[in-house]
Formats: structure tokens, sequence, C-alpha cells
């Protein structure tokens, strides 16, 4: 696929904030979800969704248990949601994913809140 391909699909999707800079496309799947971006790899393009939290290792080790293709790693201490983006035919899948995602960061972020004091 071609950034332009993935602008039009992402826009076709109905995502927000839909834009490309150095190569990356992001976009929201809401307006108030948080950015999402597909960037390109070697294996081809992917679907990253960071997070600033550290999860507990055996959720990380529950989600990709379940979750197949869309695996939850750290990168740099934190958490993000990556799956791969053979085209827009995941489109639909990576919005529900990202949706369920996020609530597990928000989780795991308050459940820091005893010892982060946030």
């Amino acid at each position: 696929m071609t950034q332009s391909e993935i602008l039009a699909a992402f826009a076709t999707a109905g995502f927000c904030g839909v834009e490309a800079e150095g190569g990356v496309v992001y976009a929201r799947v809401t307006p108030q979800s948080p950015e999402f971006r597909a960037e390109e790899t070697e294996a081809g393009w992917r679907l990253v969704l960071p997070w600033n939290v550290t999860p507990p290792a055996e959720a990380m080790a529950a989600w990709n248990a379940l979750m197949g293709a869309a695996r939850m790693e750290l990168h740099q201490g934190e958490a993000r949601l990556v799956m791969a983006f053979p085209g827009p035919q995941v489109l639909i899948r990576w919005a529900a994913l990202a949706a369920e995602a996020e609530v597990h960061f928000i989780r795991w972020r308050r459940d820091r809140r005893p010892w982060e004091g946030m």
C-alpha cells in the first residue's frame, strides 16, 4: 500500500484527524480517541496505538494469548497495541481492538495511582 492509499482508507473508514507526516499516517478512531499511526516496516505497514503506561506482565500475556494478530508490546517501557496492516479490510477490527485496548490502558494507569499519585 502507498501512503496515499492509507490516507484514503482511513478517511473511508471514518477515522478522524487523518494526516501524514514523514512517511507515517496518523489518525483517531473517534475524535476523543487517542492518536494511532500507520508506519511502514520491512515486513509491510503496521498499525500502532501507543500509550504511556507499563501494563502488568500477566495482563499483556493474557491479551496476547486471546487477540491473535493484535499484539500488545512494550517499547521503551510503555505499552502499545500493534497489528499488521495489509489493507482496509482490517480497519473495522482495528477500531474495535483499539477501543478495547484503551479501556485496559486507562485501567492500568488508574491502578498505578496509589504508587504514582495520579
